[in-house]
């Protein structure tokens, strides 16, 4: 019997429902074109299945070393963070072990990650705190080192979208949810209705899910705080300039770099690692440049020089 009134009270919602967007439709034509227009295009939005942003090459080293690939992936259903303040939601998929090493899977926001590739400290950041959730969630210790893969994506686009989209909810919860959004799109249509045509902007309509109790998490996404990072996951990214040494044929012949650190005293606080294509240079407490060399040098033939008059570092690198 319960379940039968249930769904009677469910078709009574939605029969209430059509006629509400009948009554817009005839009584206020152009706020229901905005409202259908809008959520038709929210709703593919919402929809869309994650999109490779960038992979990621690290490693682990505990329980058994192995290479690690981390895909970074744009996905429209985890929500931008509230605010700088809150934590930054995060989905994650499994760890896969394959002949090569092994793979997972970390989505952001398509917002958070556009903003973090016009800044290099962010993306270092959001990189940091995938790493972060990989080691708390698979149990594994990382490598904190990395550096960007030349593709996009470890593995085929549809291993990807399975290992993220494969987390589902509990059918009970998917009850309480579409009820509650059912009311909640219900109580903002009558308001819709009653303002009409006095409103000049595109109405917003928002179907919410069930707020879960605070001592637990959504199973689908995760957040972590940058609080939570150590002190030297957030140093601060130097200014620099990385520019190239040509022949007359118009090939690189040598990369040289260029550092501002106008809190360094002296060159015995900077710690440089240069590998064949790849530079990392930390000041500890202070700095950290990690830089993905564009042209493969000859990592015996690096040369560092520290200017204390403009506290700046040059570093030069012969190409190969």
């Amino acid at each position: 019997m319960e379940g039968i009134s249930d769904q009677n009270e469910l078709l009574s919602q939605v029969n209430q429902f059509w006629n509400m967007l009948d009554d817009m439709a005839e009584n206020s034509p152009e706020s229901y074109q905005r409202f259908i227009q809008k959520h038709v295009k929210g709703g593919k939005e919402i929809m869309a299945p994650p999109q490779p942003h960038m992979c990621l090459q690290t490693k682990i080293l505990d329980p058994e070393e192995k290479v690690l690939f981390i895909n970074i992936c744009s996905w429209s259903r985890v929500p931008a963070p509230q605010s700088e303040a809150h934590p930054m939601p995060l989905s994650g998929g499994r760890l896969e072990i394959l002949s090569e090493g092994a793979v997972t899977d970390i989505a952001y926001n398509p917002e958070v990650l556009k903003r973090a590739d016009q800044d290099p400290v962010e993306s270092d950041q959001l990189i940091r705190l995938a790493m972060k959730y990989i080691e708390e969630q698979h149990k594994v210790t990382l490598c904190h080192s990395y550096h960007l893969a030349p593709f996009k994506l470890k593995g085929n686009v549809q291993r990807m979208k399975d290992c993220l989209q494969g987390i589902r909810k509990q059918p009970d919860m998917m009850k309480k949810d579409v009820k509650k959004g059912k009311e909640s799109l219900l109580e903002q249509i009558k308001n819709l209705t009653a303002k009409g045509a006095e409103e000049e902007h595109s109405p917003s309509i928002c179907l919410t899910a069930e707020k879960t109790p605070k001592n637990t998490r959504s199973s689908l996404i995760e957040e972590i705080s940058s609080t939570e990072l150590k002190e030297e996951d957030l140093l601060m990214s130097p200014k620099f300039d990385l520019s190239d040494l040509k022949d007359e044929s118009g090939r690189t012949t040598q990369l040289l770099l260029k550092v501002e650190l106008p809190r360094v005293r002296s060159v015995a606080e900077c710690e440089l690692s240069v590998s064949e294509d790849d530079l990392m240079l930390t000041v500890p407490g202070k700095y950290k440049l990690h830089l993905n060399l564009h042209v493969p040098v000859n990592e015996d033939t690096v040369t560092a020089q520290y200017n204390k008059a403009n506290c700046s570092l040059t570093v030069k690198m012969s190409a190969l």
